[in-house]
């Protein structure tokens, strides 16, 4: 995932968190320095201790063996191992390991000044510290110089435990640091979280001004989304308004045209006349049914920020009454119509002259798209959801392909093998209705091969609520 497409959430956390954990590192690294630093001063004080204990031995023995209990004295404490060399005045073996790594030649060891040097003996990396002390006694008289080299795991373990100390101590600090930033960015980012919930609960149907109290740097963008809002409201508004007022302007005109051309088709005096009249039938028919169903349209969809006059209306019966009100229609064209189900008793929160007109959209297209002699059900019932009904029309029609059978829920789409003087929005008309009463519909293959609408909506089956 790129950089944009990371939450803002994990932006902020990451230029929180990049900077401490850099300066952690830096932090870290000064430990491992100041460990090694310490651990370096420590260990040499100490074999500069151990130096000049043997010096002191090797004086009170007159240049004899150092003694062991003397030895294990001085090496309690440490858990290196250490080699030491006494050299005399005239560069003579006195006592120790004669074979530790001499001192450096481009190194010039300073009388009772301890010179410090990295070397390897024994195959193992050594520190050793190299002291001339001047001794004046019966023995020994002049210089002498004693050399005391140390492993380095003690060094090594007070540097590893010292790091990772310091290290545990940070990443406690990070975790502590993430836990509390998150919290923080989280509670920071509430306000737009709000305003994500208020915008996706908004419709186009809801486009009222979001008033939820926002912090200073997200009032600008409120405002901007509420400007946007009002446009698009007052945009929608003109465009329905524009509708409504072009369709109701028709109807008047096309009624009068239409009983008109009907007049005229009575009095035709030849079949060329005839003919020709009723073709002009057809054609205001059709644009008379474009002006009602786009003013239907209209209504199902009101301006915006607007909601249609709810009550309680009893589904069923009012499903049953339209379906008496197209028997005569369905009769004329020897088809048909009936009903099944309860016929009171399903009631539903709603708007009834926009259910009615709902259903006489389904039933209209079914009796317009089936041949004569087709059946043609309307039907209630309960639903698979508890608190939801049904509302369907099934018939034995030619039926609706299965990859058009979303498409024909968009407006002016019409199938091209059905030819029945429609226009294309009953079934937009419907699912606009279904969906403003918080249900929807859906087409799908009736048992016969012809198509069964399915409208779900929540209400409730029994007495009146």
């Amino acid at each position: 995932m790129t950089w944009d497409g990371l939450s803002l959430r994990l932006r902020l956390l990451a230029w929180a968190l990049v900077p401490g954990i850099l300066l952690s590192a830096a932090m870290l690294y000064e430990a491992y320095v100041s460990a090694l630093d310490t651990a370096d001063t420590l260990h040499d004080r100490f074999i500069v201790g151990f130096a000049v204990g043997i010096s002191e031995q090797v004086v009170a023995t007159g240049g004899d063996l150092v003694k062991e209990e003397a030895l294990a004295a001085m090496m309690a404490g440490t858990q290196d191992e250490l080699f030491y060399k006494v050299i005399g005045p005239d560069n003579a073996f006195v006592t120790g390991y004669d074979d530790l790594p001499p001192i450096p030649e481009d190194r010039t060891l300073e009388g009772g000044i301890p010179l410090f040097y990295d070397s390897v003996y024994r195959n193992e990396p050594v520190r050793v510290v190299a002291i001339s002390f001047l001794i004046a006694e019966q023995d020994i008289d002049g210089w002498v110089t004693v050399q005391v080299s140390q492993t380095r795991h003690g060094r090594q373990q007070l540097i590893t435990e010292s790091v990772i100390s310091a290290a545990v101590r940070l990443v406690l600090v990070i975790g502590v640091a993430v836990v509390f930033a998150w919290i923080g960015i989280t509670q920071g980012l509430a306000p737009l979280r709000r305003l994500q919930e208020a915008i996706r609960r908004r419709s186009y149907h809801d486009l009222r001004p979001i008033t939820h109290p926002m912090p200073q740097e997200i009032r600008e963008v409120v405002a901007a989304i509420n400007q946007l809002l009002e446009r698009l409201k007052e945009s929608i508004a003109a465009n329905e308004e524009f509708i409504a007022n072009a369709s109701h302007q028709l109807r008047t005109p096309l009624a009068a045209l239409q009983a008109q051309a009907e007049l005229a088709v009575r009095e035709a005096e030849n079949a060329d006349s005839r003919d020709t009249l009723e073709k002009i039938l057809g054609a205001t028919r059709r644009s008379s049914r474009l002006a009602n169903q786009l003013l239907s349209l209209a209504r199902a969809q009101p301006v915006s920020g607007g909601q249609p006059r709810q009550e309680t209306v009893d589904a069923a019966r009012l499903a049953a009454d339209s379906t008496a009100e197209w028997v005569q229609k369905a009769l004329a064209k020897d088809i048909d119509l009936g009903f099944e189900g309860p016929t009171q008793g399903c009631w539903i929160p709603g708007n009834p002259t926009l259910l009615g007109e709902m259903l006489a959209n389904l039933i209209d297209n079914s009796i317009r798209y089936c041949p004569n002699q087709a059946r043609v059900t309307v039907r209630t019932g309960i639903a698979d959801n508890p608190g939801e009904m049904v509302l369907e029309v099934e018939d034995d029609g030619p039926g609706i392909p299965q990859d058009q059978r979303e498409a024909v829920f968009e407006r002016f789409v019409r199938l091209a093998e059905h030819d029945e003087g429609g226009c294309g929005l009953g079934l937009a008309i419907v699912r606009e209705i279904a969906r403003r009463h918080g249900g929807d519909v859906a087409v799908r293959a009736a048992p016969s091969g012809g198509a069964l609408v399915r409208v779900v909506l929540p209400g409730l089956v029994g007495d009146r609520p």
